[in-house]
């Protein structure tokens, strides 16, 4: 399996320039190279140039990647920010060449030939990832139980979710059911991108997996996630409003610099 060939890869990595501790930092080096197309204009294999990066190099490309997906998605800002705060706080450039290492194996491992191909849709690299990270004893303590690719997709046959649907999965970890749904959706003519994904889990970092993957398999813009206890009534209502908030104030922004742009042109 290659998700798992990467995720091996690149924590084998990690866990010889850093050790354990952090997860934060190898995940998102991950999720960076998951922009990354397969092939460039050319038709020249992407892993074969960005393997020549240097740790600078990563680090710029990678703060020019989130830049763009916030101001495409602000509404994810929030949810991003566990997984991508360190790649913006000059305190953090120690971390810089680990990253770089991670980066280096998953690109040997293929990444983009996994993530940025539309094999993309047919697994949870985040996932994989995240959970071979995190020692057993530490997802049982979180109540953190992934479900099989084969499971879910048996469960989401059963739910046979429709266009203009909404989707709750209280317990979403990275997003593996909502995945496994899309897919059923994909094979029964029907667009993800039409229905409303509303997911939570205690686990930031999760989360954080999850809105990614959301990009990833293309579920649209949709995408209602809350970090923290789903368990209380009102999770669902505190994350709708959390994203409204952010996007009215996205569209605040942009109408101010439009207007400064304006003065400034007179």
């Amino acid at each position: 399996m290659h998700a798992r060939k990467i995720a091996e890869s690149a924590i084998v990595a990690w866990h010889g320039t850093y050790g354990s501790g952090r997860i934060d930092v190898p995940i998102s080096a991950i999720a960076t190279l998951a922009a990354l197309p397969e092939k460039d204009s050319r038709g020249d294999d992407v892993a074969d140039t960005a393997s020549t990066w240097t740790a600078a190099e990563f680090i710029a490309y990678a703060r020019h990647t989130w830049r763009s997906v916030i101001r495409a998605r602000p509404e994810t800002t929030h949810l991003l920010h566990p997984m991508t705060s360190w790649i913006f706080d000059d305190t953090q450039t120690t971390m810089h060449p680990h990253a770089h290492l991670v980066v280096q194996a998953a690109l040997r491992a293929q990444q983009p030939s996994l993530t940025g191909t539309d094999r993309r849709f047919d697994t949870d690299l985040l996932g994989n990832v995240l959970t071979r990270l995190r020692p057993k004893s530490a997802l049982q303590a979180r109540g953190q139980f992934y479900t099989p690719a084969d499971i879910s997709k048996l469960i989401a046959h059963m739910s046979n979710v429709d266009e203009h649907s909404r989707v709750i999965e209280p317990m979403m970890g990275t997003g593996g059911m909502l995945r496994a749904a899309a897919e059923v959706m994909r094979e029964h003519g029907r667009d993800p991108r039409i229905v409303q994904w509303v997911g939570g889990d205690i686990d930031e970092i999760a989360v954080a997996c999850a809105t990614v993957n959301s990009m990833i398999w293309v579920l649209g813009r949709n995408i209602v996630f809350h970090a923290g206890n789903t368990l209380a009534p009102d999770w669902q209502k505190h994350a709708l409003d959390r994203r409204e908030e952010l996007l009215h104030l996205a569209k605040d922004i942009a109408r101010d610099k439009a207007m400064l742009a304006l003065l400034r042109s007179l």
